[in-house]
């Protein structure tokens, strides 16, 4: 039972280590600036957390609002809106203050793992006062243009024609359109593919700076490592039954051999004394030829009327067929059917009288065998 035990063990540990291969990787906990901020995790990092949390490149911050910044070179913090860690892009709260140095760093793009991301096209107007816009998303403010007696605000260009149909025009004036940077996007770390399948994207080795991909999800383990734990336990579980099966049926058996044993052993002791069989044979022929013989006439008239039919053939009597008579009991037969009969059988077909005088001796199956071959020759 212990060898069964262990074995099952093994196997356990062999199926669950090649279904769940999960890659050791040293992750930290997610962490945001605010209740409302994106959720930063690797390959970005909070500026408050160790550097073995994110990438080269990849540092944020929390400015005095707890919002979540990049810091950009020849830019300054940028507020962060959104981080897509599927598409591997970081989109950026615009800041039309410095949109001039933005729109060279994104073309430039030194200094950073950033490359081409997305733009949203942006109408400027310069407005004698604050305007409003009743199912406009909110627009920007550019306090380094207004001052006291006008105010520059930015509004997506998509919501232009609902700006003019608010009668806006009267006191504002487009002064300008631009095009303004948004999203920026990264090749290296390439997480993407660990996070289309619901894992866990860290290092694998932090001096080296490899990456790889926990299969255990942020939200519990993964399919394919359920799927592992599944078949890791359930096969090995399997094979244990079976062996437990296989063990009880052996010991049935060997329990009920010894029952049978037990019985045998305890049988009374009896010696049975073979008895010799006795047989009647068939006649020889020479008391079968004194056996008395008739010829039928025309009429078929015999002793007893019943006697009409052979017992043998079941055949009718006809003139001029020789009979044979069993003298013990006096019936009739065709003679050479009751010849034959007598030859294997000592008694009358009819009634199964033994004929006086024809016993023979007690005779073994050999000396069967070889007084009904010999009659068979005769």
């Amino acid at each position: 039972m212990m060898q069964i035990f262990s074995l099952f063990s093994v196997t356990l540990f062999v199926i669950f280590s090649a279904t769940h291969r999960v890659l050791c990787v040293d992750t930290c906990e997610p962490a945001s600036c605010g209740s409302t901020g994106p959720i930063v995790r690797f390959p970005f990092r909070l500026d408050r957390h160790p550097e073995r949390c994110g990438y080269p490149g990849f540092d944020l911050s929390c400015n005095n609002r707890s919002q979540v910044v990049l810091n950009l070179p020849s830019v300054g913090d940028i507020v962060v809106n959104d981080i897509n860690y599927l598409s591997q892009t970081i989109y950026l709260k615009p800041d039309f203050c410095l949109l001039d140095r933005t729109q060279y760093f994104y073309t430039s793009g030194s200094g950073t793992p950033f490359s081409f991301g997305s733009f949203v096209d942006y109408s400027f107007f310069n407005c004698s006062s604050l305007p409003f816009f009743p199912g406009i998303e909110p627009f920007d403010v550019l306090d380094c243009e207004s001052s006291a007696n006008n105010t520059v605000v930015a509004v997506p260009t998509r919501f232009f024609n609902g700006f003019s149909d608010q009668g806006s025009s009267e006191v504002c004036q487009r002064i300008r359109a631009d095009l303004v940077p948004v999203g920026f996007v990264w090749d290296t770390p390439f997480c993407g593919r660990c996070e289309s399948i619901n894992g866990t994207c860290g290092y694998k080795n932090v001096e080296t700076q490899e990456v790889g991909c926990s299969i255990s999800s942020k939200n519990g383990l993964s399919t394919t490592a359920k799927y592992g734990i599944l078949v890791g336990a359930g096969l090995p579980a399997l094979f244990l039954l079976a062996c437990l099966a296989i063990y009880a049926r052996k010991k049935m058996n060997d329990r009920a051999l010894l029952q049978h044993q037990h019985r045998v052993q305890n049988l009374p002791t009896r010696i049975i004394t073979p008895q010799t069989p006795r047989f009647v044979l068939g006649l020889d022929k020479l008391t079968i030829d004194s056996y008395p013989m008739t010829v039928l006439g025309e009429s078929k008239r015999l002793p007893k009327p019943s006697d009409s039919t052979c017992a043998i053939c079941l055949s009718e009597y006809k003139p001029n067929d020789t009979l044979r008579t069993v003298p013990e009991c006096n019936h009739y037969f065709h003679s050479n059917c009751i010849d034959e009969w007598l030859k294997l059988n000592a008694t009358c077909p009819v009634c199964r009288n033994l004929p006086e005088g024809s016993f023979r001796r007690a005779a073994t199956p050999m000396s069967l065998s070889s007084s009904s071959a010999s009659l068979f020759s005769n």
